[in-house]
């Protein structure tokens, strides 16, 4: 019995558009630090540095997979 090839469709061949990770990233820092603010008794620093520490991951995760904030030279 032979196998006979099996395409893919049209639609899975298209290729999808990266996502930002940033507001996740950003979003997740925030709450880290609000939750060791809270356990280490001051709330604004932890908070700002999980901030920073969110921006910072979602910006290089987003510069691995392609994803740029800057607009395109014409």
């Amino acid at each position: 019995m032979a196998r006979t090839s099996r395409q893919k469709t049209a639609q899975s061949r298209k290729q999808n558009k990266a996502t930002s990770f940033m507001a996740t990233c950003i979003t997740c820092g925030v709450f880290i630090g609000l939750g060791l603010g809270v356990m280490g008794g001051s709330v604004l620093i932890p908070t700002l540095i999980g901030l920073v520490a969110g921006t910072v991951a979602g910006y290089l995760i987003d510069k691995r997979n392609g994803i740029s904030y800057t607009r395109a030279k014409s």
